[in-house]
């Protein structure tokens, strides 16, 4: 096995010994190729994410960008416990997008992931102001040594071939000239990347996506408290099995929008359950919501909430009962299922009520089977029914807790999450 080689040449990115099986990202070309080993050429910004597809693949490399790691001692201190969104941010190999966080909640992220990745850090910003706070705050927590301020000017303006640390972070990118913020992306060569919006909602949240990775967190703040959405990524066997059962629902599903283009979606389940040519296509479409509502890293997520939140009231909202009984099982708290005899049931919830039950988990009874704003944490694992489930699901938290939803990224959960915010918002206001 060829082990691919990364190098800076002439203010771009050379691989040399690219695997001829693997099919390389848009945007790079072919400048050689001898007895089937392949020299690719990309620009600068394409290294992240093609170092993530050498690993992903299994495939050896030699990185000649790579930066020295920090030192023990230059370390900056991880908080404890660790900002929700590292694991998730490291899981998607140190790349992503983090929005709604507010100041210390942004120093606390900082800090956690120049820890981990043990790279020094140069954190764009608008302007002197921003830089001169950002600076404050990490000098409060004595680590301002391991972060580079730089105002979006300064970086776009400085030499092309000027190296980067490897790890870029993008201080709200809303604020800062489009152009400008393209320019400095495209030709940073860093391993890692994590952009830091205010807003949630911003219309150009997945435009960043292309050069600093996916969506890992959405914070919603509302009146009643925040709403942070984790996005995880699936293992490379739960996309596998997830992509396969996606692609048969949309055969069956275009095949039947083929022969009746005026039907909904509804219409199609009601008559594949009955029709044995398109019953595979709606059980694949089963399948891919199961596996992208409980994943290996929906258990790792709700481990880590529940160690977070020990002693708080919390309630565990999940896809279905076996996520229950396991979630159960692993960490002694009580699951309210419809198995349960109705008095355990009565029982449970009024021991949680009255504080003497700290944490419940459950597919569907908690919904409305707790009193509204009871509840400290809220931990939503799967993506629900309907904006009204949603909503009903939020007000059992009480006025400034904090509610996590956890959805299965490049799914239907992060469409489906993003419709059923806008609808219940518009409920709210309404």
């Amino acid at each position: 096995m060829h082990t691919t080689s990364l190098e800076r040449w002439r203010g771009t990115l050379l691989l040399r010994g690219w695997p001829a099986d693997l099919l390389p990202l848009p945007g790079t070309t072919t400048t050689a190729a001898d007895g089937g080993i392949a020299t690719l050429q990309a620009p600068l910004g394409h290294r992240a994410r093609l170092r993530q597809q050498l690993l992903a693949a299994g495939r050896p490399f030699v990185d000649l960008l790579a930066a020295p790691p920090l030192a023990d001692h230059e370390l900056p201190p991880c908080p404890q416990p660790p900002p929700s969104a590292l694991r998730p941010w490291l899981q998607h190999g140190g790349r992503g997008i983090v929005a709604g966080l507010s100041d210390p909640q942004r120093v606390d992220l900082l800090l956690a992931a120049a820890h981990h990745t043990r790279a020094r850090a140069r954190v764009l910003v608008r302007d002197s102001g921003a830089a001169a706070l950002l600076s404050a705050l990490l000098r409060e927590r004595g680590a301002a040594d391991c972060f580079d301020i730089t105002t979006i000017a300064a970086a776009a303006g400085a030499p092309p071939d000027r190296p980067l640390p490897e790890l870029l972070v993008v201080a709200q990118p809303e604020l800062l000239p489009a152009p400008a913020l393209a320019a400095v992306l495209a030709n940073a060569a860093c391993a890692h990347t994590l952009a830091l919006p205010d807003d949630a909602a911003h219309p150009e949240l997945l435009t960043w996506t292309t050069s600093c990775g996916p969506v890992v967190q959405l914070t919603q703040r509302a009146a009643t408290g925040p709403t942070v959405e984790l996005h995880l990524p699936l293992t490379a066997t739960e996309r596998a099995e997830h992509d396969a059962a996606w692609h048969t629902f949309l055969c069956g599903y275009d095949a039947f929008t083929a022969l009746r283009p005026n039907a909904g979606f509804g219409t199609f389940v009601q008559e594949a359950r009955r029709d044995p040519a398109f019953r595979p296509s709606l059980l694949a479409w089963h399948q891919a919501l199961r596996i992208a509502s409980w994943n290996e890293a929906k258990v790792a997520a709700c481990a880590e909430l529940l160690a977070r939140h020990r002693g708080e009231p919390t309630l565990v909202f999940t896809p279905d009962r076996g996520s229950a009984y396991r979630l159960a099982r692993q960490h002694l708290i009580a699951p309210i299922t419809a198995e349960l005899p109705r008095r355990e049931r009565e029982q449970l919830l009024a021991d949680f009520r009255r504080g003497a039950l700290r944490c419940l988990c459950g597919p569907r009874l908690l919904d409305l089977g707790v009193p509204e704003a009871t509840a400290a944490v809220g931990i939503v694992v799967g993506g629900g029914f309907g904006p009204h489930q949603r909503l009903a699901r939020q007000r059992r938290v009480r006025h400034g807790g904090l509610v996590y939803e956890l959805i299965a990224a490049e799914t239907a959960e992060v469409g489906r999450a993003k419709r059923f915010a806008d609808r219940s918002a518009t409920t709210i206001g309404t």
